[in-house]
């Protein structure tokens, strides 16, 4: 790319989205308004001067280096970041208030705490019935990603907790929640027998999931036993449909810290 051709809106869109979510990732937000304020005045001057001191270097980044120098050169662009910035700021507060309340809302009516992820929405199932049984969906604003709990209280220790994993999954409710529709098939990817989540113990199975649409996801189910309260805990969460980006690596990772902060008495 030379560095006098003018980027398209489109790309210099991609690289506000690109430079905005990698920010609010490193939670810098601040600091990059702080100084995004500062040099605003003089934006065009500095871009001129990273054209002549590191443009014998952009070679090595290809077209990336040269498109970034060309965004900063406009003021208008770095006020369209800042405004980007104080947008999901704005997003991002208001997603970890509403966790907050919703947090307090699971433990009021089921018993258990559960820290939910900025984003993380809380769906009440039908037929919950407190705290000895009930059905929790959580899924992720704007994406396919869902946890599905159900619990319930038991005078004995479940002998084999594989067997009750797998009679979840037949569960209507739960099938619903993981929209595992008839055309869905399940193939079995690997699973452990004994677990340790913050003390109890626990069984796991994975799937890959797979719809007559081509579509794939995976799907992770768990059943763990609290032996001072008494109650089976039965999860399942599935993925978004997968397409190979990098970024979906996240999704089972935030699914896991749903299930790994969970306190049952």
């Amino acid at each position: 790319m030379s560095l006098s051709r003018e980027l398209s809106s489109a790309e210099e869109e991609r690289i506000l989205n690109r430079v905005a979510n990698e920010v609010m990732k490193m939670e810098m937000e601040q600091v990059a308004i702080m100084f995004l304020e500062s040099v605003k005045p003089i934006v065009f001057i500095g871009s001129q001067m990273g054209q002549f001191f590191i443009a014998p270097f952009l070679s090595i980044f290809g077209n990336l280096g040269i498109d970034y120098i060309k965004f900063f050169e406009k003021r208008e662009n770095v006020e369209k970041l800042l405004q980007k910035l104080e947008e999901q700021i704005k997003i991002r507060d208001e997603d970890k208030r509403i966790a907050k309340i919703q947090k307090k809302l699971i433990f009021d009516k089921f018993g258990f705490q559960l820290d939910l992820l900025p984003s993380f929405l809380l769906q009440e199932g039908n037929g919950f019935n407190g705290k000895s049984s009930g059905f929790v969906r959580i899924i992720k604003k704007d994406s396919c990603e869902s946890l599905a709990i159900s619990f319930t209280v038991s005078d004995s220790t479940p002998r084999e907790i594989l067997n009750e994993i797998a009679a979840n999954l037949d569960k209507e409710n739960v099938r619903r929640a993981l929209m595992l529709s008839q055309d869905v098939t399940l193939s079995l990817v690997g699973g452990q027998r004994t677990l340790n989540i913050r003390g109890h113990k626990t069984s796991m199975v994975s799937y890959l999931w797979n719809n007559a649409q081509g579509q794939k996801r995976m799907l992770e189910t768990y059943g763990m036993w609290c032996n001072k309260s008494r109650r089976l805990f039965l999860f399942a969460l599935t993925t978004g449909p997968l397409t190979g980006q990098k970024k979906e690596n996240n999704q089972l990772r935030d699914l896991r810290y749903q299930l790994g902060s969970i306190k049952c008495h």
